[in-house]
């Protein structure tokens, strides 16, 4: 054997060492009892059934019989109707918005499904046809009746968000030189006819990525803004035509660039703050590895007189994509996927982080932006993209794709945790089972 050999041999038993010193040998099931959870209010999830979680890793897609998306609501913690609603866990994790007065669910299709006898595809990300539907749901008793439907609203559709007074839909879409859709809403939650508009996003010549991402709507519905190849922010003021619907947009001074790889936003509750999240990686093999924490960005948003500016910046954990305010607007909660989406491979049994999720809670101050981290978390689970506070902001919902291991890995979950009054977090020991691929959570107005 030659001196580099042996080199190598005693280099990748150092590295194998390590990552067992290091591993993550917690159980693959949380032990949670499949009872409803402590959680006041109604919400939705929203599951895309067409892939295995760890299908972004090793392109598996392991389908089964009586696997559709689907769409569960949930009242105080329990499961009580479901619908059929084509949507896809390829998308940051804003999919889904309700209207004002609780009454409605819009949802949108950023991809379509494959056919149920294709079980691996090269790249989970772009083997899915693509998406352009936004339906619409009527929260009617106990039931979800999809009410309308759009069969265009632009290429793979990327994220939705609703005005305040509910007269409007934003959607942002892989369309180029129309990257907004904007839908009017009747007085009955209908869907009326869409508006194409462009939003000339300012990509650069570097971007990896030139798409309009996540949109959002300010508080007071004049504004927008919009995550521009994951890598910067632009803001954009609306343009209204007579009937109070947006006709077009004006970007508001120069974007402003920060993180590493941006997620999805929430306003503050009056409007002058945005908090995004960086996930702080990309969709490569061994950056999925080796990739480090996440972080929560605060951004002041521009007026007419200043730009927007960074305010402060938080480390959370790994491929944090989801995160949500308290309706108070005091707390807020970070959950984080770390390495759950790596498959079954035997090398890979010991990996950090590999096994649970990461939720942190933080306290906001919303007079300067800044954050403090009270708290942090971790059980098993895999893909976990979204998590909501209930209407007490007491207790917290978040949406696991699946389990590792067994049955259950064919099933999703919604694992419920309690905030206390000194804002420590404690798991429930309670979930609730859903279609598998559950991604996407979105709590109704009451």
């Amino acid at each position: 054997m030659s001196a580099r050999s042996i080199l190598f041999s005693l280099f990748t038993a150092m590295f194998l060492i390590g990552c067992v010193a290091l591993g993550d040998f917690t159980s693959d099931d949380p032990g949670f009892e499949e009872t409803p959870g402590i959680f006041y209010g109604t919400f939705v999830a929203i599951s895309d059934a067409d892939m295995a979680g760890t299908a972004y890793a090793d392109g598996k897609l392991e389908p089964f019989n009586g696997a559709s998306d689907e769409m569960t609501l949930f009242r105080n913690g329990r499961s009580v109707a479901t619908a059929a609603v084509s949507n896809s866990v390829v998308s940051w994790p804003q999919i889904a918005v309700a209207s004002p007065d609780g009454r409605h669910i819009y949802a949108i299709e950023t991809r379509g499904s494959l056919s149920k006898e294709i079980e691996q595809v090269e790249s989970a990300f772009t083997a899915f046809p693509s998406g352009h539907i936004v339906s619409a749901f009527e929260v009617r008793d106990q039931k979800l009746i999809e009410v309308s439907r759009i069969e265009n609203v632009g290429l793979n559709p990327q994220s939705i968000d609703i005005s305040s007074n509910g007269r409007f839909l934003a959607i942002s879409s892989e369309t180029a030189n129309t990257e907004l859709t904007i839908v009017p809403l009747d007085e009955q939650g209908l869907l009326g006819e869409a508006r194409f508009i462009s939003m000339n996003p300012p990509f650069q010549p570097g971007d990896k990525e030139k798409r309009a991402r996540t949109l959002h709507l300010s508080p007071d519905g004049t504004m927008i803004a919009l995550n521009v190849g994951n890598v910067r922010y632009q803001f954009y003021s609306l343009i209204f035509d007579d009937s109070g619907v947006p006709e077009g947009v004006t970007a508001i001074g120069a974007p402003i660039e920060f993180g590493v790889r941006l997620s999805i936003g929430r306003w503050s509750r009056d409007g002058r703050f945005l908090i995004v999240t960086d996930v702080n990686a990309y969709d490569s093999g061994v950056r999925m590895l080796f990739q480090r924490g996440g972080q929560l960005h605060v951004i002041k948003a521009p007026t007419a007189e200043t730009p927007a500016e960074l305010i402060d910046s938080k480390r959370v954990g790994r491929f944090a994509e989801g995160l949500e305010l308290s309706d108070d607007g005091s707390l807020i909660a970070s959950i984080a996927m770390e390495r759950t989406y790596l498959p079954e491979l035997f090398f890979l049994e010991t990996w950090p982080r590999r096994r649970t999720y990461l939720l942190t809670l933080f306290s906001f101050d919303s007079e300067n932006g800044t954050l403090v981290e009270r708290d942090r978390i971790r059980t098993a689970g895999v893909l976990p993209e979204d998590v909501i506070f209930d209407k007490q902001g007491s207790n917290l919902a978040v949406a696991v794709f699946h389990r590792r291991k067994g049955l259950d890995r064919k099933r999703g979950f919604i694992d419920f945790f309690e905030i206390s009054d000194d804002l420590q977090l404690t798991p429930q020991g309670r979930t609730q089972a859903v279609m598998r691929g559950p991604h996407d959570l979105v709590r109704l107005p009451d």
